[in-house]
């Protein structure tokens, strides 16, 4: 019986390392996507002063900004991917946590498992992601004031 004890013991033990582990895991992906943002920022619009003082066509200029917005986009979506998976991880631990002391298995809508495509397109496409697009809109905006299409 103390084996079987000691056992969930340390089950449990392992499950909340592993919580642990993945809340600081979750936590710099989280502050990632804020410096990817900060960053984006301070470069778009580097980028637009400088472009503005160049001869080159307003097309030309949206798409090289624009290119360099959609960069940012992909790696802010891809940190928020990771960052999603580490909370179904977190949910997940937590589960054989609670199943190691006997109090059950609550299934939460974090630890669900999305299929793989539904999980890329929410973490191209969410909320957060927005933010790229206002960036986008106010980039083409300030191009088209400075280069008078």
């Amino acid at each position: 019986m103390e084996n079987a004890a000691e056992r969930r013991r340390f089950e449990e033990q392992v499950a909340w390392k592993e919580v642990d582990q993945l809340h600081a895991a979750t936590l710099q992906f989280a502050g990632k996507c804020l410096e990817l943002k900060k960053l984006c920022v301070a470069l778009c619009a580097a980028l637009v002063v400088w472009l503005a003082d160049k001869d080159i066509r307003f097309i030309e200029c949206a798409v090289v900004a624009l290119a360099l917005l959609a960069f940012f986009w992909l790696a802010d979506a891809q940190n928020f991917y990771y960052q999603r998976k580490t909370r179904r991880g977190i949910a997940a631990a937590l589960g054989r946590a609670r199943l190691a002391r006997g109090l059950g298995n609550s299934v939460s809508p974090l630890g669900l498992e999305k299929d793989a495509v539904g999980s890329v397109l929410s973490s191209l496409l969410n909320t957060s992601q927005l933010f790229y697009f206002f960036v986008g809109v106010v980039i083409l905006v300030a191009l088209a004031l400075t280069h008078h299409a």
